[in-house]
């Protein structure tokens, strides 16, 4: 742990000792630095090991481990898309000691959309950071039939995108590309993760599917998948001629409205929240950590070689940003609850 980071957290603790009404969360009475030390915070990742998600967390968790004094583990619980791991922790024990990095695209999206089964609330998770703003891109097999994105938009039958589930990028994602931009698609579900759904649209099954660019770039740089456009802005020279949303044309103010809110929660990209209700000094703690953590120059600079780019927001700075997007346009959230 960096000198500063460590003073500020010790003085935060010996502050909270002092303080009338404690620092222990659950009754436990201990100042937040002496309870996590030694403690194990599970980061729970909600898709199967390997993916873009994944590989963020394991980057992270020693650094985290650092800050925190606390052995990180990094926990698999795929599921639904990503919900079935974010329903969990919604009703976990709120001690702090899970932690979760949230595909915020899929959550927010399937909250405003009153997905069906939902059982969390995003406004009531406790937010500790956020991890990366990346743009998403649409992706398609080296030798598909759409060789451009114009080729989609020219399509009389459904284009075939393959999602993970309803809480994921690329479940939200191809709908609104096609009120957006008017043209057909289909989604295909089912999938455990974005490698199994990858196979489908590699060996013909399907037609693209719609990533994260770091979920992406290995794939493209191998030559196994092309990009045809993408969500948000992205310094990636990879992308460099592939268009953005955000510059073709449309037909209609409503399609620009959904758009613009489909940025904005493209920007939200990867977050971290732990359980409802922690104690408000715990809290303050583990912010205090995931700042400490990514802030890191090593994992900054690893991040970046590893083209996972670390772009960090604190955690009060990313409540107030889910809330934004929690209260997005009108005609975004009947689009999403059409879709959902």
């Amino acid at each position: 742990m960096r000198a500063g980071v460590r003073v500020a957290l010790a003085g935060a603790a010996v502050t909270c000792l002092l303080a009338a009404a404690g620092c222990g969360g659950s009754g436990a009475g201990a100042p937040p630095a002496e309870f996590f030390a030694g403690e194990t915070i599970e980061f729970v990742v909600p898709y199967e090991p390997g993916g873009g998600y994944d590989l963020y967390a394991r980057d992270i968790a020693p650094y985290l481990s650092r800050c925190t004094g606390s052995d990180v583990t990094v926990i698999n619980e795929p599921g639904a898309g990503g919900l079935l791991a974010t329903s969990q922790t919604a009703v976990a024990d709120p001690d702090g000691l899970r932690v979760q990095i949230i595909n915020t695209v899929g959550a927010v999206s399937a909250e405003l959309g009153q997905a069906e089964g939902l059982n969390f609330h995003l406004s009531e998770l406790s937010w500790l950071a956020r991890v990366s703003s990346e743009a998403n891109v649409v992706v398609v097999a080296a030798d598909s039939r759409f060789r451009t994105f114009e080729d989609m938009r020219r399509s009389t039958e459904p284009v075939k995108f393959v999602s993970t589930g309803p809480g994921s990028n690329d479940y939200v994602n191809p709908p609104l590309l096609s009120r957006i931009f008017d043209f057909p698609v289909d989604v295909i579900t089912g999938f455990s993760g974005s490698g199994e759904a990858r196979t489908a649209y590699l060996r013909g099954d399907a037609d693209a599917q719609i990533l994260p660019v770091a979920s992406v770039s290995s794939a493209i740089r191998a030559g196994e998948i092309r990009p045809l456009l993408t969500i948000g802005e992205t310094d990636d020279e990879l992308f460099a001629d592939t268009p953005t949303a955000a510059d073709l044309p449309l037909r209609t103010p409503e399609q620009a409205q959904i758009l613009s809110s489909l940025l904005d929660l493209a920007a939200a990209s990867r977050t971290v929240a732990t359980t409802p209700d922690v104690e408000p000094a715990r809290l303050q703690f583990l912010r205090d950590a995931f700042a400490c953590a990514l802030t890191d120059p090593e994992l900054v600079a690893k991040s970046t070689k590893q083209r996972r780019p670390i772009e960090f927001l604190p955690g009060d700075a990313t409540a107030r940003a889910v809330d934004a997007l929690l209260h997005s346009d009108a005609a975004f959230q009947t689009a999403l609850r059409e879709i959902t």
